[in-house]
């Protein structure tokens, strides 16, 4: 494992600023915004399954639960994000980690299984459910993925674990008795009217790479893609991921404070505080799927992983690390508040 980060992921956060928090029933999301990078050139998912020649299937007729084929005869690269999920064949499934799938290839890709109570086909090929992964079920399947590339160099998530992240879900959602194939979407879509409040106050704005989201005062993690048009078909699905947790899970971490308006300053200040952070992260690279290197960050204040290809950090995710003996604190409004009286009170001292 290197001690220092490759320069690509460096440099973007280096490059990478917040501004413009947008807020609503405890969630915040902040727009991260970096530089575009000209190469390597891809399109989404949503846009791939546009073209003839692009479908994912089973591995085979048989299937694989933690591998599935993707046909991609189109000219164009296709990114695949991190938790996205994929709809139909014999189960559903998202991605263990971001991939890039070459122009005019046949590959096979590492997934986790988010419907445990079906294993028949109800379509010959897979779709884009619109779905990603809440925070902290992605959470917990990105540090498995870690272990398991260090361990075995393979991206394979611990699947029971998924299967139990999914069912807690259920619970909080209240969704245990009508998922009859305890499908992970089935809660989503239980809450689509909360879920659609949410994306409607919190729009992608113009040029957009990314986000990061602050749940309870609390920094949750990030996202931010080397090319803002391909993070624009993302963006809903990801505020609608961390809605999902701000809807239906009580956070016994919740900072004290009075409640009110959270102060933008504070929220951007945090969101800085905590990019930065991310720069001490240990950094080891993997082959991946596709195009590129999986490099799996490792540090104190956040975890995560980053697809490198060439000079390009084609997407960056960051998870906040636990901090259960000092709840509300790291990376936290409150503590932005409180540096910035410090620094204020230093100031009028001077």
């Amino acid at each position: 494992m290197s001690n220092s980060l490759h320069a690509a992921i460096a440099g973007l956060l280096d490059h990478t600023h917040p501004t413009g928090p947008r807020s609503h029933r405890g969630l915040t999301i902040v727009p991260l915004f970096a530089p575009r990078a000209g190469k390597p050139a891809y399109v989404s998912l949503a846009e791939a399954v546009k073209h003839d020649g692009f479908c994912i299937t089973e591995i085979d007729s048989g299937g694989s639960v933690p591998n599935l084929r993707v046909i991609n005869k189109t000219p164009h690269n296709v990114f695949l994000f991190d938790g996205q999920e994929l709809k139909g064949a014999k189960q559903n499934r998202v991605l263990n980690t971001s991939i890039l799938v070459p122009a005019e290839s046949d590959v096979t890709i590492p997934v986790s299984c988010t419907e445990s109570g079906r294993w028949s086909y109800d379509s010959p090929h897979f779709s884009d459910s619109k779905t990603v992964m809440s925070p902290k079920i992605r959470k917990s399947k990105s540090a498995s993925v870690s272990a398991s590339y260090l361990a075995y160099q393979q991206a394979a998530s611990n699947q029971g674990e998924v299967w139990g992240e999914i069912e807690e879900l259920h619970e909080a959602a209240e969704t245990s008795a009508s998922s009859s194939t305890r499908a992970m979407k089935d809660a989503y879509d239980a809450h689509k009217g909360g879920l659609d409040e949410f994306a409607r106050k919190m729009p992608c704005e113009a040029n957009q790479s990314g986000l990061l989201a602050i749940r309870n005062g609390r920094v949750e993690g990030a996202d931010v893609l080397s090319r803002p048009e391909v993070y624009k078909d993302l963006h809903e699905s990801l505020v609608r991921s961390h809605a999902m947790d701000a809807l239906v899970r009580r956070d016994r971490r919740q900072p004290p404070g009075a409640p009110g308006e959270p102060d933008p300053a504070a929220l951007v200040e945090a969101a800085e505080r905590f990019l930065e952070s991310a720069r001490h992260c240990r950094d080891s690279a993997h082959d991946s799927a596709g195009l590129g290197r999986d490099h799996r960050l490792t540090g104190d204040d956040a975890h995560g992983s980053a697809l490198v290809e060439a000079d390009t950090t084609v997407h960056l995710a960051l998870f906040a690390a636990e901090d259960d003996s000092d709840p509300g604190t790291r990376y936290s409004i409150a503590s932005s508040r409180r540096r910035r009286a410090w620094n204020h009170r230093r100031r009028d001292e001077d």
